[in-house]
């Protein structure tokens, strides 16, 4: 549960929805998580199935379309309490609730009548397919292409790195359109999975065993124009959206979860090994360190929840997402170091959760963003170019469906 510091975020309703979350978690995920990591790298499916049924994909959708619309916060909560339980599960989740973004943010009104009701259901899971091979987080370099040929475009490319690649049935596929570097030389395309031409080939990681991190390939994939997130050239717009509105956040999220495990899972040891007439935490300097992981944590809590917040009272707050992004990292790396110190050399032993985490822990660095770019945007918003906020944008588009959801 989030520390007592985090409190002043939530409502009544928010506690109500972790409490079930917990329940559900601890009752439907801890014997799957421990399949799951013995099985090694691999996809799960039984993940999918699981959280399906729980109606958490509609937790940004909109009433009207089928969804929960509980807003980040709720969201917030819900992947931090399924990550401490199962952090592949946790980021499974949080995937395509990134892959929906694209879908609720700038699909036409027929894509989001015909997907929204299907991913909040939990009966389509969506993906988002940005970066390319060579390119990283440089978007407009992108050498994935879609060209047009009679009513339709033609993909190729490769995407990797694309979370829940190998259990979605649709993915939004960012490629290049127009001339490189260009801000309007990208756009975005439903491309269903069972489309001629789209492949998944396996790319195991060494982490979050049971994701899917696979990487998805186009070979004259063949779409029609209706097919468009968006007008062409709003690539750029409906990648960087996902990624800072939904995809900060999520990540920031997961790695709340994982770090309150491996809180617990130390503070478990160092009360139950014995040392000499007491236990291992009897020694200020592991109740030293024990403190230094509690005080990253709730550092890292109140950077998540503020973000959320702001969010959802519709606040202009880009760089406060890329702080909780950041937060939760760099506080989550901190803790993890004090527990591999105080674990010694069973740190490193396969089988000991601690060793697990650490090693799903790893694998929140680099999406959306690694640190580095956290920092860059951050200083862009002190000393510029300052840019549109997409937090801005997004509680614009909102604001304009209100009334229809009304």
């Amino acid at each position: 549960m989030p520390t007592a510091l985090s409190l002043p975020f939530l409502t009544d309703d928010h506690l109500s929805l972790l409490n079930e979350a917990e329940a559900f978690a601890t009752s439907r995920l801890t014997a799957l998580a421990r399949q799951m990591e013995e099985g090694g790298p691999h996809t799960n499916r039984d993940v999918r199935q699981i959280l399906s049924e729980t109606g958490w994909l509609g937790l940004l959708i909109d009433t009207e379309d089928g969804g929960l619309n509980l807003g980040h916060t709720a969201k917030t909560l819900v992947l931090q309490a399924v990550s401490r339980v199962s952090p592949a599960a946790g980021a499974t989740l949080q995937a395509s609730i990134l892959g929906s973004a694209p879908i609720a943010e700038y699909g036409s009104e027929e894509m989001r009548r015909k997907l929204l009701p299907e991913i909040a259901a939990g009966r389509c899971w969506p993906s988002i397919a940005v970066t390319d091979p060579e390119r990283g987080s440089h978007i407009l370099g992108l050498e994935a292409t879609a060209r047009p040929s009679g009513g339709q475009y033609i993909l190729e490319g490769e995407k990797v790195l694309v979370g829940n690649a190998a259990i979605a049935d649709v993915h939004c596929v960012v490629v290049r359109t127009g001339k490189p570097g260009d801000r309007h030389s990208l756009t975005a395309f439903l491309v269903e999975q069972d489309t001629p031409g789209v492949d998944i080939v396996p790319a195991p990681v060494n982490g979050l065993r049971g994701f899917s991190v696979d990487t998805l390939r186009l070979t004259r994939v063949c779409v029609p124009e209706t097919n468009m997130i968006g007008e062409l050239g709003d690539g750029l717009d409906v990648a960087q959206l996902a990624s800072v509105v939904y995809g900060r956040l999520n990540l920031a999220a997961v790695a709340l979860g994982i770090h309150q495990r491996m809180l617990d899972e130390t503070t478990q040891r160092v009360s139950t090994r014995k040392r000499r007439d007491g236990h291992l935490a009897d020694l200020p300097t592991v109740r030293h360190r024990v403190a230094e992981m509690q005080h990253h944590l709730m550092t890292a809590e109140l950077a998540a929840y503020h973000a959320a917040r702001l969010l959802d009272q519709g606040k202009a707050c880009d760089p406060w997402l890329h702080n909780a992004k950041l937060t939760a990292h760099r506080a989550g790396a901190a803790s993890s170091e004090h527990a591999k110190q105080l674990y010694g050399g069973h740190a490193a032993r396969i089988g000991e959760p601690i060793e697990q985490l650490r090693r799903d822990f790893d694998l929140i660095h680099a999406p959306a963003g690694p640190d580095d770019l956290q920092l860059i945007r951050l200083a862009e918003s002190v000393l510029g170019p300052h840019h549109p906020q997409w937090s801005a944008e997004h509680a614009v588009r909102r604001a304009r469906r209100a009334p229809h959801a009304a």
